[in-house]
């Protein structure tokens, strides 16, 4: 019984967790050769945020062959930093692009779950030979509250680490269930982004 009901709890709290991914590569560089060496910068002003944005590109595209870099390793946030400071990062790492991504909104949304039952809780007794006894799996398990869920949309765009120039453009909302945070949405959105990078051929 306990087994069910926090199956069914999981169940509830992931069931608004979900990604909208949208990319767009430019009209020039498609069908070129995929793109093997990136360096990922995420661009937010929240550290957490900006860890998980980074470390889940990376590991993302490392996981599909790609050699990938987190600027906050090639420019640390504890040195002096700026667009200088990160020319010289990228120029240094000797990749061919730049994978940046911004947190561009984010919020709290609130969601009311309904009670959710499991078997019949208007005749919790069955019977079993001689007399009535409790049914098993009767009654109230789950919802009948309000739970917060954050939100989020992130702006990417792959450029060339050279002369700056946009290979490719994407986009991506996301949605948590209210056991996920704000870190959580931005480790998530990145992996999706990198999956559509190589849905749309750019790795």
């Amino acid at each position: 019984m306990r087994a069910l009901v926090l199956a069914l709890t999981a169940l509830l709290l992931g069931a608004c967790a979900q990604t909208q991914v949208a990319g767009y590569v430019d009209p020039a560089y498609r069908g070129g050769p995929p793109i093997r060496s990136i360096v990922v910068v995420a661009e937010t002003p929240r550290l957490g945020e900006r860890e998980a944005l980074e470390s889940a590109a990376v590991a993302e595209l490392a996981a599909r062959g790609v050699q990938a870099r987190r600027m906050i390793d090639l420019a640390p946030p504890t040195r002096p930093g700026g667009p200088a400071a990160e020319t010289t990062a990228i120029r240094a790492a000797g990749v061919r692009a730049v994978l940046r991504i911004a947190v561009d909104q984010r919020a709290t949304v609130a969601r009311y779950l309904p009670p959710t039952y499991v078997g019949d809780p208007f005749f919790p007794y069955y019977g079993y030979g001689f007399g009535y006894y409790p049914g098993p799996f009767a009654g109230m398990t789950t919802g009948g509250r309000w739970v917060e869920e954050p939100t989020a949309r992130y702006d990417a765009t792959m450029q060339e680490a050279g002369g700056g120039a946009a290979i490719w453009k994407g986009e991506a909302v996301a949605r948590g269930g209210s056991n996920s945070n704000f870190a959580d949405l931005a480790a998530r959105a990145a992996r999706d982004l990198v999956s559509r990078l190589q849905q749309d051929k750019v790795i």
